[in-house]
């Protein structure tokens, strides 16, 4: 919402002026397309801050569903248009299926690469895509991040110390 500010200049009587600099988030909404350069987008929809309001989000995210898995990321976008399957533990089963099955052509293509004795660029396209996949089935899998820091001050005399430390524990599927 606009806001009127009064400016003063000497010489001049004072004058109202049309602050445009304050504008309240209800009007300024963001769109999924900002989203999409967004950093650290949860893999679960649950998860995301930018879920609905309902759900203690902001209620940026246009695309939001409940217990499914966020669209608005490219390499989860892909597997989405793959599976035609949003819901998270339908999608998971899909992908480590895909996963174990690939993994076995995989290890017979790197026995082939080292039989030849050469380095072949389509093995090594393969182990990427292995690599990325196997990511982001731990991402859906890890449900759950905590970060804890104890801070510890100790005096001796005049010299005070800050000690902390930092522990990350991951809670998966398993676990809850």
């Amino acid at each position: 919402m606009s806001k009127l500010v009064e400016r003063k200049v000497e010489g001049k009587p004072v004058e109202l002026v049309i602050d445009k600099r304050e504008i309240s988030n209800k009007t300024k909404r963001h769109h999924v397309k900002s989203l999409k350069f967004a950093r650290n987008l949860p893999v679960i929809c649950n998860n995301c801050p930018y879920r609905s309001e309902e759900d203690g989000g902001n209620g940026i995210c246009e695309k939001y569903e409940r217990d499914s898995v966020c669209v608005i990321r490219k390499d989860i976008e892909k597997a989405v248009d793959l599976f035609q399957e949003r819901n998270e533990g339908k999608i998971l089963a899909m992908m480590e299926s895909e996963f174990t099955d690939n993994f076995e052509k995989l290890v017979f293509f790197q026995a082939m690469e080292n039989a030849g004795g050469e380095l072949n660029p389509e093995v090594t396209k393969r182990i990427n895509s292995m690599t990325n996949l196997g990511k982001i089935i731990s991402e859906i899998r890890t449900k759950k991040e905590t970060i804890q820091i104890k801070e510890t001050r100790v005096s001796k005399g005049k010299v005070e110390e800050i000690g902390r430390m930092i522990s990350m524990t991951q809670e998966s599927a398993e676990d809850v």
